[in-house]
């Protein structure tokens, strides 16, 4: 029962994400995941450009009893320890499948899962002109 409970954890926020997975309609194995591989890196660019704009924001001299200086250095932390959040806990996905030959679609849906909700959390802060 544990097990199960474990597995359901580590793959349905991947199962959820795959449902909309255009990467899933492809023939084989390796076109799942050259799909995948660059579904995430689309992925990657949309957040570090999100990720860039919301730096440029708040670079500027505290104001309106804001200290942008502080919220800029604790979004950077923030983002270096979610980026090793995401590692890890897409580690932990591939691990659960390593002896299967979806291990690498797993590991990159969710690395895609992770990427998209959190460029949607990044957006929130963007103050739009």
């Amino acid at each position: 029962m544990r097990k199960l409970l474990m597995a359901v954890c580590l793959v349905l926020p991947v199962a959820a994400f795959a449902q909309a997975d255009p990467c899933l309609s492809q023939s084989t194995t390796a076109d799942m995941n050259s799909c995948a591989k660059t579904e995430f890196d689309k992925d990657e660019k949309t957040l570090n450009d999100t990720y860039q704009q919301l730096l440029k924001q708040i670079t500027k001299p505290d104001q309106d009893g804001v200290r942008y200086g502080e919220v800029k250095k604790k979004l950077i932390e923030a983002q270096r320890a979610w980026v090793n959040f995401r590692k890890k806990d897409c580690d932990a996905v591939y691990t659960y499948n390593e002896s299967g030959t979806i291990r690498t679609l797993e590991f990159l849906g969710c690395m895609r899962a992770h990427t998209v909700q959190r460029t949607k959390e990044l957006k929130n802060f963007i103050v739009e002109k």
